[in-house]
């Protein structure tokens, strides 16, 4: 957003300076010409290094303020918060190549306060240790369109537009940094978030394997580290919309007092950011964020913090195979009625359902064979539920699968109601949950059981619903 800015105002110096006068001036008659190319050397304020800039003092409404360049960042004097290095950028970018819009010649003491600048608001003063370049910055004109200003070394009153000189109304808000956090992708260690007190997600990154998870007890659910990914590359990009109060008391006045969330990032270097997020449901585009180290009230675009509506489902894969068909000779399933063995070669396209072959030449078994397997095998997961004590002494369904080189592995569906199934794998509960649409009624277990069974001429061993029915 801020590169934007930069680019705007770009194109807003160019197209107000000697470029753009040279082209407007070149087919009037040389007095004309000269007149023009003279005016527009004065209207030249500034053109300096910015890069040999090491100090700026800001003399603001709001107080005095002294950055200084160090370690390749701009630094407030006092570190009382952190600088908003892209302002300081633009601010730069605008003022070291300055060209006025128009002047109006040297004022009286009278000119001076019509234009606000016998006491200017805001003055700005550059420094490369050597010499010194300092703008005062007085009032909007009448159809704010442009902002009158005056220069150290000129003595005429100029005016510059209104976008360029909202860059130049530095305040204590317009300085601090607008960052959300103050880290990139590669430097945070954790991310807890909170709602009604309760920790609803915690993730924590290993440095020596370079991989987040979730705490011990979801180590039985599969994760997915590009969901981890994906959030972070938004959640460092974040920045406010607007930096409103400091200082905050009345935690009612944005919803702070019975917030939506509680937000806590530690970063590898020891550091970390706190914040919360208020009560927002009225508001539809708008979210307000305190900062609680500061009471800092920030206010953000409500589609930007969809990730404190997250749960640890949503860093597992989309789907996971329990096994793959190509690694096992076989499996048993129990649903039910249904109690078959399979005995299987995918490679060779062998199969045998309870000792008698199938014919996996034929397309239609071959898929219908496919769809059966992945309609158990491949779980996909809508919840998790790390509380839940379930057992499964009564399973709905029951897939145990063989392989040559490898122990067994089982898998059992436990009704949680609600349409619902638990899963345990090899006896011990995931903590991940799945819809029991999976098992029983279109494209499920129960109706690729039946497809299968008539393509490939197996009389059905399926009697009955064996989740509706006792």
């Amino acid at each position: 957003m801020k590169k934007v800015i930069i680019a705007m105002v770009a194109l807003l110096v160019v197209a107000g300076g000697s470029f753009g006068a040279f082209l407007a001036v070149k087919n009037k008659s040389e007095k004309e010409t000269e007149k023009q190319v003279s005016e527009l050397a004065e209207n030249v304020i500034f053109s300096f290094d910015s890069e040999a800039i090491t100090e700026i003092n800001f003399d603001c409404p709001d107080g005095h303020y002294r950055a200084y360049y160090e370690d390749e960042t701009w630094k407030l004097d006092g570190n009382e918060f952190t600088l908003d290095q892209d302002y300081i950028d633009t601010l730069l970018y605008l003022v070291s190549d300055f060209t006025a819009e128009t002047n109006y010649d040297v004022p009286d003491d009278s000119k001076k306060a019509m234009y606000g600048l016998d006491n200017p608001s805001e003055t700005i003063t550059f420094s490369d240790g050597t010499e010194k370049y300092t703008v005062y910055v007085g009032k909007i004109t009448p159809t704010n369109d442009y902002y009158y200003f005056m220069a150290e070394g000129k003595d005429k009153v100029y005016t510059v537009n209104s976008i360029q000189g909202s860059v130049l109304k530095a305040s204590r808000m317009m300085l601090k940094a607008k960052d959300l956090i103050p880290y990139d992708t590669t430097n945070i260690k954790q991310i807890t978030v909170k709602k009604d007190g309760k920790i609803t997600y915690d993730l924590t990154y290993d440095t020596d394997t370079l991989t987040w998870s979730l705490p011990e007890e979801y180590s039985e659910l599969p994760f997915d580290q590009t969901a981890v990914s994906s959030m972070l590359t938004t959640l460092t990009r974040l920045e406010a919309e607007q930096m409103l109060e400091e200082y905050l008391e009345d935690m009612t006045k944005y919803g702070f007092d019975k917030p939506s969330a509680e937000v806590t990032i530690k970063g590898t270097d020891g550091t970390e950011r706190n914040f919360i997020i208020g009560n927002s449901d009225n508001n539809q585009t708008y979210t307000y964020i305190l900062m609680k180290d500061s009471n800092q009230v920030e206010r953000y675009y409500k589609s930007d913090l969809n990730f404190i509506n997250y749960k640890p489902f949503n860093f597992l894969p989309d789907s996971v195979n329990s096994v793959s068909l190509y690694n096992i000779n076989g499996f048993e399933l129990i649903f039910g009625d249904i109690q078959d063995s399979f005995t299987v070669n995918m490679n060779e396209r062998k199969l045998e359902m309870n000792g008698k072959a199938v014919d996996m030449e034929n397309s239609e078994i071959y898929t219908s064979f496919q769809n059966l397997f992945n309609s158990f095998t491949t779980l996909i997961f809508t919840d998790t539920d790390i509380e839940a004590t379930p057992d499964n002494s009564d399973p709905v369904l029951t897939a145990i699968y063989h392989a040559d080189d490898t122990d067994d592995v089982k898998i059992d569906f436990v009704d949680a109601g609600n349409d619902k199934c638990y899963i345990f794998k090899n006896d011990v509960y995931s903590g991940g949950i799945v819809d029991i649409s999976r098992l029983t009624g279109k494209n499920s277990t129960q109706s690729f059981y039946s497809s299968f069974c008539e393509r490939a001429g197996i009389v059905q061993t399926v009697k009955s619903n064996p989740i509706t029915e006792e």
